[in-house]
């Protein structure tokens, strides 16, 4: 697994070779780059240190989860931190430029220190760069590993290195050293303004996506499914499966400041499976007319189904998760492939 990783990082970054055979660093900034160690509370909920290697100028520590990080499927993030004596940010805006160039999808990170860049590929592999300085770190996640997971080892590095820790503000842990309650992710951004009804369902949502942190709240259906508000095709279709709008669960990510066209959603009704409810959304998005565009494409790696009803731009893309319906919401296919990398 570190092997495959480090051939991934090094693809990634095609303009790195020749930067790292400077025979030597200043001895500073060699310090700098084999003491950096991140926190350990700083680090992704019972994530731990698996292994650490040292080179001339640069240092390489796999993170994993409470699994032994090794077996297929095991969440774990590969760390490699180089120092750069000269051209560090050059190193960063080439790989940036390398990534777009083999087709990931790209978004600056500026949160972090001197700045930097975070890249998902068509299999939903997330990696992250950042500099501070002549410093350089390089992220790689694999296995069950998310976006969220991955910003927060960066956000743990860059506060080692002396940096602000960027967007991320990791979670703060109960007695028996979870989440916080009614918190749906390490980057705590549920609101406690707001109704938190469906707590299992915000387990399920993104709570970070193009760097921009979303607001994630949740309602039973009867808040939401109203004749008022045009619900009643919806309540008319619960009853007809024998279900009450109260039934229904709803979760919602999105972006309070609009800076994203996007929204995550997940839904689930008491007593149905997923295949179920998702049978009932697609009615709902058509209106009973039928007039829906159906595709089977594939997000992050995994089989989603992209609806568009008739003089709609933007497109619905769902995939049921065990009794629930996720439903990724834009106009923008790379939006949809972030936001899908990003799920839990």
């Amino acid at each position: 697994m570190l092997a495959m990783l480090a051939i991934v990082i090094a693809s990634l970054a095609l303009g790195l070779v020749l930067w790292r055979e400077v025979l030597s660093a200043p001895a500073a900034c060699q310090s700098t780059v084999w003491s950096a160690q991140p926190a350990a509370n700083l680090l992704p909920d019972q994530w731990s240190v698996k292994g650490t290697s040292f080179d001339v100028n640069r240092r390489s520590t796999q993170f994993a989860d409470a699994e032994d990080g090794v077996s297929a499927g095991s969440a774990n993030v590969l760390a490699t931190v180089t120092c750069f004596p000269q051209g560090a940010a050059e190193v960063v805006a080439r790989a940036q430029a390398a990534a777009r160039e083999i087709g990931q999808v790209v978004s600056a990170r500026t949160d972090l220190s001197d700045g930097g860049f975070e890249a998902t590929d068509a299999s939903g592999a997330i990696f992250l760069e950042f500099r501070r300085g002549d410093v350089v770190v390089d992220l790689a996640a694999s296995g069950g590993a998310t976006a969220t997971d991955i910003e927060t080892v960066a956000s743990a590095y860059d506060r080692a290195l002396g940096g602000p820790g960027g967007s991320i503000t990791p979670a703060a842990p109960t007695a028996s050293g979870g989440a916080a309650s009614g918190s749906p992710g390490p980057s705590g951004s549920a609101d406690a303004g707001l109704p938190h009804d469906a707590a299992e369902l915000e387990r399920l949502l993104p709570t970070k996506v193009a760097g921009v942190t979303l607001t994630i709240d949740s309602l039973l259906g009867g808040a939401i499914l109203t004749a008022d508000s045009g619900g009643q095709a919806a309540i008319d279709s619960l009853k007809a499966a024998g279900k009450v709008p109260d039934d229904l669960r709803y979760a919602e990510a999105t972006d309070q400041s609009q800076t994203l066209d996007l929204s995550v959603v997940a839904i689930s009704v008491r007593g149905l499976d997923g295949a179920r409810v998702q049978t009932l959304l697609v009615g709902w998005f058509d209106g009973g007319t039928g007039a829906v565009t159906r595709t089977e494409v594939t997000l992050a790696g995994k089989p989603w189904t992209r609806y568009v009803s008739a003089g709609d731009q933007s497109a619905n893309y769902m995939r049921t998760e065990g009794d629930a319906v996720l439903v990724i919401t834009t106009s923008d296919p790379a939006l949809a492939q972030q936001a899908a990398a990003a799920l839990p």
